[in-house]
């Protein structure tokens, strides 16, 4: 064991969050070591965002060749071939995590180990390596772990019958069947991807509908287009036990319904990977499953500071980049505020969804006075010439000074979308600055400006 290694950060996890404290301490010019017992890029790059956005751009586009004959293009629906559509995920995914770790290894501030590490102390970290333990001393320790998918108990997890969303998007091929468990944004997903890929699919939700953490609108749209697709959707329902059989499993719901699938894929959430890193020994706070941290990230002892999945339940790629920046930042003493008010969100289902801020009753709960101004697809000369008029455009505003309280997005491109009115609250921007802005046309982003019109008109006729 050796313990002459010491540097300004040192940073537990490669994720999103590790890797923009560490870019952020580099660009300082100070020292920073990156611990990481897994690939680099964490959850995110590796079983998460771009495992799962590789498989819907295919899903998709299979989808959109099965509507060309609207545009008048003769064509056969393309015959899937489930090893190829996985090899070129994987092939995704290993391209942007090579890329992920050279940026590392070429930046003379950054020293990356790998290995498990553990806190040892307030400015300390043993890492159990191939090679044996190391020990790394700090100014200051950046947590960012990330999460792992949590695994209930009614089933049978030395079976191959049961996934995770980890496994499922490094499997070398597709389910003939699957019953997925969780209707919220992870499992709506696979229900695209799956539906979409020709997979008979079926979801199973507890609550009374998909996509609880998002506005209504968005649960109908996608409920809607999974439907249209042939997903079996069971509401208020519960998985009552697993059992593994020839070829695949059987479910059993809490109604009594038994149905068989090939592979069941378990999407109930993620939790907080801070199990066994040294918390509890130097007492470091955790509250709703996640470590407590202040506005800068802070945690309750000096010196240490958590962001990410490990210190946020909203478990965004973004929230935990932006998390990281600030901590490092905070860590070399440059006093950042980390205002997580402001957190665009989305599900990259078929249609997408996109949301931020508050939806139309929690505003009126926060604010008293708000209402929704929409915008349908229907009316769009772009959606029209595109075949994608499914989309809508709900802004939740204060109808006398145009105050944005939140927005929800659905539609082709909504998560890219709607960063202009995250942008808009984020610098108390209202809805009067969007419509003085000239928005190109023909684009779907000109629906944003037709929502700020609509408002102004309003409030044009109250004031004369």
């Amino acid at each position: 064991m050796t313990s002459d290694n010491h540097y300004d950060i040192a940073i537990l996890g490669a994720g999103p969050g590790g890797l923009a404290a560490a870019m952020q301490v580099a660009r300082r010019g100070r020292s920073a070591c990156v611990v990481e017992s897994g690939p680099t890029g964490g959850a995110c790059l590796n079983v998460g965002c771009m495992p799962t956005k590789a498989m819907l751009a295919a899903s998709g586009l299979r989808r959109r060749i099965e509507k060309c004959a609207e545009f008048g293009l003769a064509s056969d629906l393309p015959t899937v071939d489930p090893e190829a559509f996985m090899q070129r995920v994987n092939r995704v995914v290993a391209t942007l995590r090579e890329k992920a770790h050279k940026t590392l290894a070429a930046n003379k501030h950054i020293t990356l180990i790998t290995g498990r590490g553990r806190l040892t102390g307030p400015t300390e970290i043993t890492v159990l390596t191939a090679d044996g333990d190391i020990s790394i001393s700090a100014e200051s320790i950046i947590i960012a772990t990330g999460s792992r998918p949590i695994r209930p108990a009614f089933g049978p997890w030395d079976s191959d019958c049961m996934m995770t969303s980890d496994q499922a998007v490094t499997a070398t091929d597709l389910p003939e069947s699957i019953l997925i468990v969780g209707g919220g944004v992870i499992g709506c997903e696979f229900a695209t991807i799956y539906s979409e890929m020709g997979v008979e699919t079926y979801v199973v939700e507890m609550l009374d509908k998909l996509l609880p953490e998002l506005d209504n609108d968005a649960a109908t749209a996608v409920s809607a287009s999974l439907v249209d697709r042939g997903v079996e959707i069971l509401t208020s329902r519960r998985v009552a036990s697993v059992t593994d059989c020839e070829g695949g499993a059987s479910v059993e719901l809490d109604d009594g319904r038994t149905i068989k699938v090939h592979r069941v894929l378990v999407a109930v959430g993620r939790e907080a990977a801070i199990g066994e890193i040294g918390l509890e020994e130097l007492g470091v706070e955790t509250a709703n499953g996640v470590i407590a941290v202040d506005s800068r990230c802070r945690t309750n002892i000096e010196n240490i500071y958590a962001v990410g999945d490990a210190a946020e339940t909203r478990q965004y790629a973004h929230l935990a980049d932006r998390m990281g920046l600030a901590a490092a930042e905070n860590a070399m003493g440059r006093a950042m505020l980390d205002d997580r008010t402001v957190v665009p969100v989305g599900a990259y289902t078929h249609p997408e969804i996109a949301s931020v801020g508050l939806d139309l009753a929690r505003a009126k709960e926060q604010f008293g006075s708000a209402r929704a101004f929409r915008y349908s697809y229907k009316n769009s000369g772009m959606a029209l010439v595109c075949g994608r008029t499914e989309g809508q455009i709900k802004l939740i505003a204060d109808p006398e000074s145009g105050t944005i309280y939140g927005a929800l997005w659905i539609g082709p491109s909504a998560t890219n979308m709607i960063a202009e009115i995250a942008l808009a609250m984020r610098n108390g921007l209202t809805l009067e600055h969007i419509h003085g802005t000239i928005h190109p046309h023909p684009t779907f982003q000109e629906g944003l400006a037709a929502v700020a019109a609509a408002w102004a008109a309003q409030a044009m006729r109250k004031r004369t």
